[in-house]
This record gives C-alpha cells, sequence and structure tokens, in this order.
C-alpha cells in the first residue's frame, strides 16, 4: 500500500492545523492595529491639529514602506527563516503602534507610521512561504484563505473594538493603541515558543504528517469503493478483493503534479542560487498579478479609510454607528475570502491552474467593480437626508459587494505566487504585494485630490466612479495570469 495512508497506519499529526491558527492570530493582529487609525482618524487629526491633506500622508506613509519593503522583508524571510523574522516584524510594529499612542508631533506621528509600514511588510510573504512547507499543493489556497480572512477579522474589529475603547478609555485614542502595542509583543512570544520553519524542524510533527504535506501519501477513508474509484486505481486490492478503504482526496492532475515535482526537486538542489531577476522581471503573468494588485488596492482603501468621513460628513453618521457600518463590508469581504480558497482549488482540479487561478481573479474584480457602480446610481439618484438611514444602509450594501467580490479572488493570487514562487515563494509574493501596495500608498492622495477639504456630494460621486473604473481595469490586467509557468525553480 505504498504511497497510500489508512486509518490501520499511524495517523497525521495535526501540526500544520496549530500553525495555521497561529498565523491567522498574527493576520488578525496586522489588520487590528493597521487600520485602527481609520475610525480615529478623525479624534488624531483634531487632537494633532493636521490638515486633511496630512492626514492623507499620514494614511499614505505606511502603504509606501510597506511596498518598498515587500521585496526585502520576503528575501530576509527566506534567508534567516520564517520563524525567526516574522518574530521581529511582529514585534517592530507593535513597538510602533504602540507608540504611537505617546507622540505629540505630527512630523514623529507620520515617521512612526512609516516604521509600522516597514514591519509589517514582510508578514504575508512570510505567511505564504510557511504555508507553503506546511500545507500540500492541493490544500494551500484553503490555507491561505483562512490565514487571510484572520487579516480581515481583524479589519472587522478594528472601528469596532477602537471605537468602543475610546468611548472607555479617559485618553481616546491614545491609550487604544498602547494597549494594541503591548498585545502584539505577547502575540510574538507565543508565536516564536510555537511555530518552527518547516515540518521537519518540529518536534511534534509525526511522519505521517511529513509525508502528507511533501504528497508522498494520499488519505483514504473506511468507505466502500465505486466501480469508478476500481477502474482509476484509487483502492488498494492487494490485500483481497474485499478491502473497503477509497481515495477521499482526488489524485492530482498531471499538471499538479509537475508543478509539486518542480518544487521538491528545487528545495533539494543549489540552496545557494541567487534570485532569479530576470525570470521575474520579463514575466508577463507576474506583471499582470502586480498591476491587477496595484488597481485593486486603490479601488478597496476607501472602505478602511475614508468610509468612516464619508458617513459622517454626508449622512451625519455618529462615531459608534460608523464604526458598525464600517465593518460590515469588511465582513463581507471575510466571507469572499472564505470561500475564495475553495473556489480557487476546485476551479484548478477542473479547469487547470492557468484558468483555475485566472478566472477567480478576472471575475471577482469586475464584479467588484459593480459594488461601486451601485454605490454611484445611488449617490446620483438619491439626496442624503440626515435624519433617515436608508440611504447609507443601501450604500454600505453596494460596498459589501465590492468588498466579497474582492476578497473572494485574493486566495488565487496567493496561490499563484504559490504555484511560480519555487523555492522563492515569499520574495515573488513580495514582489507582487510591493506593486499592488503602491496602489495603496497613492491611494489616500488620489481621494484627497478628488475630494479635496471640504468635498461636495458630487465629489464624493466622481470618487465612487473612479474606485469602479480601477476595478475593472484590474479585472483586465488579470487575463494574463498563469499558473502554469514557474519563475523560479
Amino acid at each position: 500500500m505504498d504511497g497510500l495512508w489508512n486509518p490501520l497506519m499511524t495517523r497525521p499529526s495535526y501540526v500544520r492545523f496549530a500553525v495555521a491558527a497561529l498565523l491567522t492570530l498574527m493576520a488578525c493582529l496586522l489588520y487590528l492595529d493597521r487600520y485602527a487609525v481609520g475610525i480615529a482618524a478623525e479624534s488624531m487629526k483634531v487632537d494633532l491639529k493636521m490638515s486633511q491633506t496630512q492626514m492623507s500622508w499620514f494614511l499614505s506613509a505606511f502603504f509606501w514602506s510597506y511596498a518598498l519593503c515587500q521585496v526585502p522583508a520576503g528575501w530576509l524571510s527566506d534567508r534567516f527563516g520564517p520563524r525567526v523574522m516574522l518574530t521581529a516584524y511582529i514585534l517592530g510594529w507593535s513597538l510602533f503602534t504602540g507608540l504611537l499612542g505617546v507622540t505629540t508631533q505630527v512630523g514623529m506621528v507620520l515617521l512612526l507610521r512609516f516604521l509600522c509600514g516597514a514591519t509589517q511588510a514582510g508578514a504575508y510573504p512570510v505567511c505564504s512561504g510557511m504555508l507553503r512547507h506546511w500545507f500540500p499543493i492541493g490544500s494551500r489556497g484553503a490555507a491561505s484563505s483562512i490565514v487571510a480572512m484572520g487579516g480581515r477579522s481583524g479589519a472587522v474589529l478594528a472601528p469596532i473594538l477602537t471605537a468602543v475603547l475610546m468611548a472607555a478609555f479617559v485618553g481616546g485614542w491614545r491609550p487604544v493603541l498602547i494597549v494594541y502595542g503591548v498585545v502584539g509583543v505577547l502575540v510574538a512570544f507565543v508565536f516564536a515558543s510555537i511555530c518552527r520553519d518547516t515540518p521537519r524542524d518540529h518536534p511534534l510533527c509525526n511522519g505521517a504528517e511529513r509525508d502528507l504535506i511533501s504528497g508522498h501519501i494520499q488519505v483514504v477513508s473506511p468507505v466502500f469503493p465505486t466501480a469508478e474509484a476500481d477502474r482509476q486505481g484509487g483502492v488498494d486490492r492487494s490485500h483481497g478483493a474485499g478491502n473497503p478503504y477509497a481515495v477521499i482526496e482526488a489524485a492530482r492532475s498531471n499538471e499538479t503534479d509537475e508543478i509539486g515535482r518542480l518544487e521538491r526537486t528545487a528545495e533539494s538542489t543549489n540552496e545557494n542560487q541567487r534570485f532569479p531577476w530576470i525570470p521575474v522581471l520579463t514575466s508577463l503573468s507576474l506583471w499582470g498579478n502586480s498591476l491587477t494588485q496595484f488597481l485593486t488596492n486603490i479601488g478597496w482603501l476607501f472602505v478602511v479609510t475614508w468610509l468612516p468621513r464619508y458617513l459622517e460628513q454626508v449622512h451625519k453618521v455618529p462615531l459608534q454607528e460608523q464604526a458598525f457600518m464600517t465593518a460590515i463590508p469588511t465582513v463581507a469581504g471575510m466571507v469572499g475570502m472564505l470561500c475564495g480558497g475553495w473556489w480557487t482549488d476546485i476551479a484548478s482540479r477542473r479547469f487547470g491552474l492557468r484558468w483555475g487561478r485566472c478566472l477567480p481573479i478576472v471575475v471577482t474584480r469586475f464584479t467588484a467593480a459593480c459594488g461601486y457602480g451601485i454605490c454611484l446610481g445611488l449617490g446620483l439618484f438619491y439626496m442624503p437626508d440626515p435624519d433617515s438611514r436608508w440611504l447609507p444602509w443601501l450604500i454600505i450594501m453596494g460596498l459589501c459587494i465590492a468588498t466579497f467580490s474582492c476578497d473572494l479572488g485574493v486566495p488565487a493570487m496567493w496561490a499563484y505566487s504559490q504555484d511560480v514562487g519555487g523555492k522563492y515563494t515569499a520574495s515573488i509574493m513580495g514582489w507582487a504585494n510591493m506593486n499592488g501596495n503602491f496602489g495603496a500608498a497613492v491611494a489616500p492622495l488620489l481621494y484627497n485630490a478628488i475630494l479635496g477639504e471640504t468635498p461636495s456630494l458630487t465629489q464624493w460621486n466622481a470618487l465612487f466612479a473612479f474606485c469602479a473604473a480601477v476595478f475593472a481595469l484590474s479585472g483586465v490586467s488579470a487575463l494574463v495570469i498563469d499558473g502554469t509557468k514557474p519563475i523560479a525553480r
């Protein structure tokens, strides 16, 4: 029964799920610290006497450093290992978040926000690299979606928890950021204590789990085989025709087997190979993925940065209700994130890696554009009424369509980096994230250029139209993404 696992053998341990759980917790903290300033922005602006342009640069500063440090952070992870570097990243951004709560100078606030972005830059590339080591290729999309969903859960908690704590603490936003910093330090120590770089390094990961992760065995269960499974060789008959075990995890396609073989070959040869700059710079597929992320972030960032301002200025929604409304589209994104991993895994098995990665990304960019189109239509045909809440709630529903669609395609982007990255998965993902987060960096500045200091309803509608347009362009750019062409081997 070589190559198959059944209940009569040693059961695989479950360490990979503990690793995924800790990465999910890390992602939650990552987004909580990142977007807490969205709901606190107006209070910070008043307290620090900032103009709207200065606040735009404050929100933008994070993403400039976040983008510029993606590739270096990914390289550091490849060089020194994900456990060491991710622990350092968590400690770094937690420290800078806490210090934001005690500074009183605008220049220092901008610097600390810039440093937060630099230390958060390596988190998701490191996650991608760890998931590649800890999960078999057929489960990476699902694992990626769960970890990414943890990030979105942090984005959901950020406005609600921050608003509640601001009301509870005498100092408003300042003690809130200090608390978030202390919690982050604790999470860093828990992560360092439990996680290891690879299954081989973890004392609690048994041989059966290591073989399952590497693809050397398949899982079978005690269900009677069908004639189709028998014909496909999915049932072992070496111990008699009555063996009641049938394969429940479908055999990988030849294409997926080849990708896995290339990965194992790359890891067992020339560990000192240089980073493949020429393949990276000449890959049309990777550039398409990078442009897709660049445009996606421009459209998506409105929800977690400028939405509270829109609700306050246009619809006169109070702070606590703003926090709740702002969280709803992010919840919709979480649902999309969770579904997206299984969608890209199923699509890849059915259509191959080319369309299994490309199609989910393309379709979801266009449906996200439709969500912003709904917001634009509502803004054009109905006037805001401060005494009524039906219109802002309809706007929120339109944004839910946009965020659900946007995040539904994210696991396919992650899985694409794992498919083509080989031993440089963290760096390849960092490259695409770098270009994507340049979009997040310019987004607040573009929003401010459209809105100005005191925007009218027409200017807000123009912003909705702009976000719809960039999502549509993002869908077009995703058409060249091809997971069957490895960049590094």
